[in-house]
Formats: structure tokens, C-alpha cells, sequence
């Protein structure tokens, strides 16, 4: 869910101010179920596959990106992977990435994800302007646990490694201006890769999707994520999930719990 309008105004410097922050994400989700479209462009940008509608339910109006690309294309981004993320998301506890619903736009099937208003930056900004978290302890944690997620849905478009990271125009980690993460645009992710990309980069895990992560397996995953999915893409997802499982395992083994696993604190 890569916005066009919010990185136009990230580039400019600009910080946008809104109260979508203090919708419950409960809220948000159900708002981007039911919501009637009042207002369409209807056709998408070029450059992302999505576009910014309104939706309006009658006592609430506010905007959405809609992606309806199926992974027919030669990028083979898919809409149902922003729908799978926010899924999964929910189920291992992360709560990171925003509400994202599968809907008919215009006869399409397609995604609604609901649209951060108040983003003070993108981490591709963050980074380029060299601009420090007030809470080093909180932002380290935040960006650990990103990774995590990450490997497992085997995300090849937030890869923080350089120059791929640092030259995207675009970015899909928002910051907004209490330096709480979001994440973004996921209809390139769930690979079939089951191996874990970058191991060593994955010191710390939140101790709560730690514990989801080793209650989850392929039946169940199927099921949470099958609408969304392929079975070879669950199965890769399985064996990532394994994979991570294993790996923080054997570190607060060696390490000790208390150095691997922490809390993330509460989200808005």
C-alpha cells in the first residue's frame, strides 16, 4: 500500500496531522468493511498500483488505499497479500501493520487499507536526514520486531539493507511523530522462499509473537490464510515460521531469556 500523496508530502518535509491514530483498530477494520465509497478516482497510479478513495459510513468519513492488482502483472504484486500481512499480523500479535479488507471496488476485488493520516516521516526520510529516535531502546525494538516479521512473510520490498533501501523513492515503514511504526504495502511479499534471508540480522523477538509463532502450524495457517494464499505459499510460510522458531530457541538458549525476548509497548 505504497501512497503517492503521503510520500509526495513526506519529500516535502511536510508532517501530516490527523485523528486516525485514535480510531481502534478494531474500528478501522470494520469502518473499511461497511463504509460506503463516496469518492473515486478510479484509476490507479502507474507508479504504485493503488489509489486514495473516501469512504463515508455516516458518522465517520475517512480515506483508503485501494489495490486491486491480482499478480498477473509482470511485478506480480497482489492485492490479497495487504488482506494476508494485516491477517497474520493480528494472529502472531504484532499489531504493526494497518487494517487492510478485502472488497469489490468498481467490480474488481480488491484491498482497502486504511490510510495514516498522521505520518511525520518515512524511514527512508528518517534515515536520508540522518534523524535520531528520541527513545533509541523503544525504536530498536520496534525495528527488531519488523524484522521478524519480515523474514516471515519473506518481504523483498522493505529490505533495509543499502543502496536498494536508501534509493527507493518509495517506502512501506511510516514513522508517525510519537516515532510509532507503521507498516505499509506488503502485495509483494509471501514468497515461496523457505529459508530465512538475513539470520543474523534477527537478535530479538517480542516475547509475545515468539509464543504465537509456536503455537501456529501449516493446518492452521491454511486456514487463517488459505482465502488469501496459495498452498505452496503457506507451506513457505510454515516452514519460515519453523525456521524462526528454531533460530530464537537456540538463542535464549545459549543467551538467556531475558537478553532475546522483551515486550513491545501498547500501541495508540
Amino acid at each position: 500500500m505504497r501512497n503517492p500523496l503521503i510520500a509526495c508530502a513526506v519529500l516535502a518535509g511536510a508532517t501530516l496531522l490527523g485523528a486516525s491514530s485514535q480510531v481502534p483498530l478494531v474500528e478501522q477494520e470494520r469502518f473499511l468493511s461497511t463504509a460506503s465509497i463516496v469518492q473515486d478516482p478510479g484509476s490507479a497510479s502507474e507508479a504504485t498500483g493503488s489509489r486514495r478513495v473516501s469512504l463515508d459510513d455516516g458518522t465517520r468519513k475517512h480515506d483508503a488505499s485501494v489495490v486491486t492488482e491480482d499478480g498477473s502483472g509482470p511485478t506480480r504484486r497482489d492485492h490479497r497479500f495487504n488482506i494476508a500481512a494485516f491477517e497474520l499480523d493480528k494472529a502472531i500479535g504484532l499489531n504493526m501493520v494497518v487494517p487492510s479488507v478485502a472488497r469489490v471496488v468498481s467490480g474488481r476485488p480488491a484491498s482497502l487499507s486504511w490510510w495514516i493520516d498522521d505520518i511525520a516521516m518515512s524511514e527512508v526520510i528518517r534515515r536520508r536526514k540522518g534523524i535520531e529516535p528520541p527513545d533509541p531502546d523503544r525504536w530498536a525494538k520496534q525495528v527488531q520486531a519488523v524484522r521478524v516479521f519480515d523474514e516471515l512473510i519473506a518481504n523483498a520490498y522493505r529490505d533495509p539493507s543499502p543502496p536498494l533501501y536508501l534509493n527507493s523513492i518509495w517506502d512501506n515503514l511510516l514513522i508517525t511523530p510519537d516515532w510509532t511504526v507503521w507498516l505499509v504495502d506488503h502485495t509483494g511479499a509471501f514468497g515461496t522462499r523457505q529459508g530465512l534471508k538475513d539470520r543474523d540480522s534477527l537478535t530479538r523477538c517480542p516475547r509475545r509473537v515468539l509464543g504465537r509463532l509456536r503455537e501456529l502450524n501449516r493446518a492452521s495457517l491454511q486456514q487463517l490464510l488459505g482465502a488469501y494464499l496459495s498452498a505452496p505459499q503457506v507451506a513457505a510460510l510454515d516452514a519460515r515460521r519453523a525456521l524462526l522458531v528454531r533460530h530464537f530457541s537456540v538463542r535464549i538458549h545459549s543467551e538467556g531469556e531475558g537478553v532475546v525476548l522483551y515486550d513491545l509497548l501498547p500501541r495508540p
